[in-house]
C-alpha cells in the first residue's frame, strides 16, 4: 500500500445487462428550452370581474307557421259558434208560426185592389201624356155642364183635321157654357180634354200615381205572397208584374 492518498471520485455505476430477448428501448426525445421573456414579463394574473363576463342572449321564440294560426282562428269560430248554439232561446217571445192568408180573403182583397188599380191609372194616364208633349191643342165649345158633387161639363174639340165630343177637366164652370177655350186633348181617340196650365196636370196625375203604388203593395199585402214558405219570391213578382200591365195598358188605350 503506496503513501500516496487518491480522492475517490464518483464512480461510474456498470450499465444494467440487458436480456438477449429483450429489445433496446428508445431513447426519449429532447424538450426544448423556451426563453423565459419570449411573451413578454411574467407578472401577476389579472383579477376576473364577474360584469365584463360576456352574458348569453335570450333567443327569441319563432313566430308560428301561417297553417298554426289559420287553425287558431277557426278553432275561436268554432267556439263561438258551439256557444251560440247551446245559447236558450229568449223567454217570453215565443216564434210564431205565419199562416197563410184564407183564400176568399185574398180573393176579395185581389179584387178590390185591382178595381183601384185601373182607376187610378185611367185617371193619370191622359194628364200624364199631356205633361209629356204628347197631345193636341184645339179649341173647344162648351156645350153643357151639370153642377153636383162631381161636375161634369161637355164640349165640341176642334183641332188640325178632326173634331170631337168630348168630357172637359181643369177649368171650366157652368160660366162657360157657349164660350170657346183653348184645350188639349192626346188625339182623336180620346175621351176628354184638359183646360188649364201645367199645374193643374201635375196635380191630375201625381197624386193619381202615388195612390196607385200605395193599392200595389196592397195588392202584395192582401194577396198573401209575403206568407208563402215556398215561391214567396215569384209570387211577390208576379203581383207587381199584374199592377204594371195595368199600367201600361191605361196608357196605351190613353195614347
Amino acid at each position: 500500500m503506496s503513501g500516496t492518498h487518491r480522492a475517490a471520485g464518483p464512480q461510474s455505476q456498470p450499465a444494467p445487462r440487458r436480456r438477449p430477448d429483450e429489445a433496446e428501448a428508445p431513447a426519449a426525445p429532447a424538450v426544448p428550452e423556451v426563453p423565459a421573456n419570449i411573451y413578454g414579463p411574467a407578472g401577476p394574473a389579472p383579477a376576473w370581474d364577474p360584469d365584463a363576463a360576456p352574458h348569453p342572449v335570450a333567443q327569441r321564440d319563432p313566430l308560428g307557421s301561417q297553417s298554426e294560426g289559420m287553425a287558431a282562428i277557426r278553432a275561436v269560430w268554432e267556439r263561438a259558434a258551439a256557444t251560440d248554439r247551446r245559447r236558450p232561446a229568449r223567454p217570453g217571445r215565443p216564434q210564431r208560426r205565419r199562416e197563410p192568408r184564407p183564400f176568399a180573403t185574398a180573393l176579395l182583397g185581389i179584387l178590390v185592389c185591382a178595381c183601384l188599380l185601373m182607376f187610378f191609372s185611367w185617371t193619370a194616364a191622359p194628364a200624364l201624356w199631356i205633361s209629356v208633349g204628347h197631345g193636341h191643342t184645339g179649341t173647344v165649345t162648351v156645350t153643357s155642364c151639370q153642377d153636383g158633387f162631381a161636375p161634369s161639363c161637355e164640349g165640341r174639340f176642334t183641332a188640325d183635321g178632326w173634331s170631337k165630343d168630348l168630357a172637359l177637366t181643369g177649368d171650366v164652370s157652368a160660366e162657360d157654357v157657349g164660350a170657346d177655350l183653348t184645350a188639349r186633348a192626346t188625339g182623336p181617340g180620346a175621351h176628354n180634354a184638359y183646360i188649364g196650365g201645367s199645374a193643374g196636370l201635375l196635380l191630375r196625375w201625381a197624386p193619381a200615381l202615388v195612390l196607385f203604388m200605395v193599392a200595389a203593395f196592397a195588392l202584395v199585402t192582401v194577396s198573401g205572397a209575403t206568407k208563402l214558405y215556398e215561391g214567396r219570391s215569384a209570387a211577390i213578382g208576379l203581383c207587381w208584374a199584374a199592377a204594371g200591365a195595368v199600367l201600361a195598358a191605361s196608357l196605351a188605350f190613353a195614347w
